[in-house]
């Protein structure tokens, strides 16, 4: 398969539902995705969030366990971000069940009027 680029928006809330990885209190976010191939729409959950501080400028944080759900599959990988009071960053898929063999990248940051972030990545065959 060619990769196919894909274009869209996410918007996230985060709570302190999550799981520490080093035992204190975590933090889960929730962001919908609303993506150009449906494939990468949906529900995108963040767990295990660690946060490392990144000093007076802002945040860098790492999700080891994500997840992409929608009505047809799954997809499981990880997100990293700087947060300066607006996130950017990346994530890195892979896919389960009928998105099995493939990969999905993004990349975020920036916003639009609506406040969500604009992601620009793309849909490849796994390697």
């Amino acid at each position: 398969m060619d990769p196919v680029v894909v274009s869209g928006t996410v918007a996230c809330s985060f709570s302190d539902e999550g799981v520490d990885p080093e035992g204190g209190t975590g933090f889960l976010v929730t962001c919908e995705l609303d993506m150009s191939d449906p494939r990468v729409s949906g529900t995108e959950t963040h767990d295990r969030l660690r946060f490392f501080n990144g000093g007076a400028i802002g945040d860098v944080w790492v999700a080891e366990e994500a997840v992409i759900t929608n009505s047809e599959g799954t997809w499981s990988g990880s997100v990293q971000a700087a947060d300066d009071g607006v996130p950017s960053g990346e994530a890195h898929y892979v896919g389960e069940g009928s998105y099995e063999g493939l990969e999905f990248h993004y990349y975020f940051g920036g916003s639009d009027s609506a406040d969500k972030s604009i992601v620009r990545g793309w849909i490849s065959s796994g390697g």
